[in-house]
């Protein structure tokens, strides 16, 4: 099952108030297409969708082909389609009612008859694609009006509103009632910031390790040359133990080598004495 599918499943699931039915049935036949007509191979959406229609005036097909079974709802009763506006594009705010409820259940209706959800490898991804470009116009100024963000597209000669916004996504859903596929939206994006999180931590780790490991390198390597040329006894009491230090403790910090010291000394103390040895040890190279 398609998350589009799960998403409109739920919204059928949703019970549907006395005073927010028409609003339901409104949004419904305000998103069919075509010579108003609806088209779906889920058969729970098409027997939803069905159910909330006045049956004496509406053509209910189930097409079947060898592997599969379309659903198509049929409007041909023009008094129907002028009740509920569907030839025209402006928003009947008598029909959507006012309330959030009311409102919500519109767009309800809207998005199961030409709404969809789609997992992407970049996230999710929803669409409205009503018949028509002015059709489009007043569902973007609804939307936006109750505080949802959405943007107005174009596919060729076809106008749509989308959102790739997960948290977007997941409020709209939320006002038309699909909670649970809301609360699945925002679960994955925790899980994929926390994921992201432990990675750019895990690789900072790596990179600081790598670092070290680098600079412990060059840092023995100048301590070896010094022994071989000078001998360590030669060296100063202050870098003679941080070098020491070092040969010891080849993968060490130089903050954690700094606390090794007596006295304890600071990670830039330690740093100035590495310093000091880079700078004898390149002498003795030149030499």
């Amino acid at each position: 099952m398609s998350f589009s599918i799960e998403v409109k499943n739920e919204l059928c699931e949703c019970e549907v108030s006395d005073n927010a039915k028409e609003s339901l049935r409104y949004g419904l036949i305000y998103g069919f297409r075509g010579n108003c007509s609806y088209i779906t191979h889920d058969r729970k959406t098409a027997f939803f969708v069905k159910k909330q229609l006045p049956q004496k005036k509406i053509e209910f097909l189930e097409l079947k082909n060898r592997n599969s079974v379309n659903y198509c709802i049929n409007i041909h009763d023009l008094g129907l389609q002028t009740l509920y506006g569907y030839l025209s594009p402006e928003i009947n705010t008598l029909l959507t009612g006012e309330t959030d409820e009311q409102v919500g259940m519109f767009l309800r209706g809207v998005f199961i008859t030409c709404g969809n959800v789609y997992v992407q490898k970049a996230g999710y991804h929803l669409e409205f694609y009503p018949s028509t470009s002015e059709k489009c116009d007043e569902l973007l100024r609804l939307m936006t009006e109750h505080g949802m963000e959405i943007n107005l597209s174009h596919r060729g000669n076809n106008s749509f509103l989308y959102s790739k916004n997960s948290e977007s996504i997941s409020d709209i859903l939320t006002y038309m009632g699909a909670m649970q596929c809301a609360m699945e939206i925002m679960n994955i994006k925790i899980i994929k910031e926390v994921r992201s999180n432990i990675n750019r931590s895990v690789n900072c780790e790596t990179a600081n390790i790598d670092r070290t490991v680098k600079a412990s390198a060059k840092q023995i390597e100048d301590i070896r040359l010094i022994s071989d040329r000078l001998g360590m006894e030669n060296l100063p009491d202050e870098l003679r133990e941080i070098a020491e230090l070092r040969i010891n403790n080849p993968d060490m910090s130089l903050r954690d080598l700094g606390k090794l010291a007596e006295p304890v000394i600071s990670r830039s103390g330690v740093n100035h004495r590495f310093e000091r040895i880079t700078r004898l040890a390149d002498e003795l190279r030149n030499k």
